[in-house]
């Protein structure tokens, strides 16, 4: 029985507070209401006018909440210019708009775009062994404005289209920064700054190919993704000739088996960039229309089809460049790591495609460029780029060596090492061991000394 009252008794206190709290809520929130508000009113009227006392508080009051709203925009609109928002000065506006225009002008040339077309073609030009300066700086220039006049072509001419995917639709064009008029001006303007630096600067032929590729891209590629799939071919070519100009940039010759090479990878590696780029915006691309492989693919058969291909044939290019005599042998042992890791994210992509998988294979993507270029680089057998960075890739081949297995192992056979062996490198050794037994053999000045 005692037990049943105390049950009966917990039960009407818990009735009590939950019908109290309510009220005691209301009024916490009125004491929070009228506090703020009273503080307000206090800074309005000692800066207006200091003479007058401010109103006391009235903690429990029962104003509406549409008074209170409209006494706490009263007091905001009387507050001073120094208490509210201050207005920006002209100059200020005007510095804003013009960081705000470089910035969209910025973003409408591709920096990302550039930053490879920079690194593809210093490539290229540094193999050709040209010294000039001139020539090298013109040759990058010239780069970086035909890829951001080929880009602002682009984005001029999909404008209305950016303006229905996600992944667009903050350009600078669609966001209304800039017009399609301003982007046009800048696209002509950039396009003929950079021809005519690959032509003055470096040689005619150059001009000549930055002047295809920007037409390339905007006559060819541009239109071709609203009408077929192999739109990504013609991409992979406007992407791989920028290592041609700089190779041509620096005096080589057209038709070459070091153009041909460095395209190959260029193009080859195009396709599983693209196609994990197709792959995790598909649902953008067929909603604005665009013929993608990824249009009519929901298990992804034909774009991890591509996307293998690319990473396939990346495999091949160092068996390619060892055979022409551009790198070592060591060079396929070396880039069998990079291709394998591009390998597995396409065969992951493959055997599950989703947008995480797409976006691992552009990411691996780029490390795997980065990495490859740097490796070829280390194993290049080319002499034109010992006049270039000698120093440099002395240091890193004396490092190499002295980790490298088969130099210091495996002497019978040289071949292995990662360097070649060059005539000169061998006569230079052949005198260091010689110099080196002679002071073996030769007695200590000290013990000549003693015995005489």
């Amino acid at each position: 029985m005692i037990r049943l009252q105390r049950l009966y008794t917990g039960a009407t206190i818990r009735g009590m507070r939950s019908s109290i709290s309510p009220l005691a809520n209301r009024d916490l929130s009125d004491r929070f209401k009228r506090t703020r508000l009273h503080r307000l009113k206090s800074s309005t009227t000692t800066t207006t006018a200091t003479n007058t006392t401010p109103p006391t508080p009235t903690i429990c009051s029962t104003t509406s909440t549409s008074e209170e709203e409209s006494l706490s925009a009263s007091s905001i609109r009387h507050l001073s210019p120094a208490e509210g928002a201050s207005e920006d000065s002209p100059l200020t506006k005007s510095r804003r708009t013009m960081r705000s225009g470089v910035k969209a002008y910025i973003e409408l040339a591709k920096p990302e775009l550039s930053a490879l077309v920079i690194t593809t073609g210093t490539w290229g030009f540094l193999l050709t062994g040209c010294d000039s300066l001139v020539a090298g700086a013109s040759t990058v220039a010239g780069l970086v404005l035909s890829a951001a006049s080929a880009a602002s072509w682009n984005q001029t001419s999909e404008a209305e289209y950016d303006k229905l995917m996600v992944r667009t639709r903050t350009r600078p064009i669609p966001s209304k920064r800039l017009t399609v008029k301003q982007a046009a001006t800048f696209s002509l303007t950039t396009g003929l700054g950079g021809v005519s630096l690959l032509t003055l600067g470096a040689n005619p032929l150059t001009g000549l190919l930055g002047f295809t590729n920007i037409l390339l891209y905007g006559l060819a590629y541009t239109p071709m993704k609203r009408m077929t799939p192999f739109n990504t071919h013609v991409g992979a070519v406007v992407g791989g000739l920028p290592v041609v100009i700089g190779w041509t940039g620096g005096g080589g010759e057209l038709v070459a088996f070091e153009p041909a090479v460095l395209m190959s990878i260029l193009f080859a590696w195009q396709f599983p960039h693209f196609m994990g780029i197709a792959w995790k915006y598909r649902k953008d691309y067929k909603g604005a229309g665009y013929q993608m492989v990824t249009r009519d693919d929901p298990g992804a058969t034909r774009t991890s089809y591509w996307a293998t291909c690319g990473a396939v044939s990346l495999c091949a290019i160092p068996f390619v460049s060892y055979g022409v005599g551009m790198t070592s042998s060591m060079f396929i042992v070396s880039s069998a790591i990079p291709n394998a890791a591009l390998m597995y994210s396409c065969f992951r992509f493959s055997r599950k495609p989703s947008g995480r998988t797409a976006n691992r294979v552009i990411l691996v993507g780029f490390v795997h460029l980065m990495v490859f270029l740097g490796l070829m680089f280390f194993h290049s057998t080319s002499e034109a780029l010992d006049r270039h960075l000698n120093s440099l890739r002395n240091i890193l081949r004396r490092v190499g060596k002295q980790l490298c297995i088969h130099e210091t192992k495996m002497i019978q056979s040289p071949e292995m090492c990662p360097v070649p062996a060059t005539p000169e490198a061998e006569h230079l050794a052949a005198a260091a061991d010689s110099l080196s037994s002679k002071e073996t053999l030769r007695p200590p000045t000290s013990s000549l000394s003693s015995s005489s």
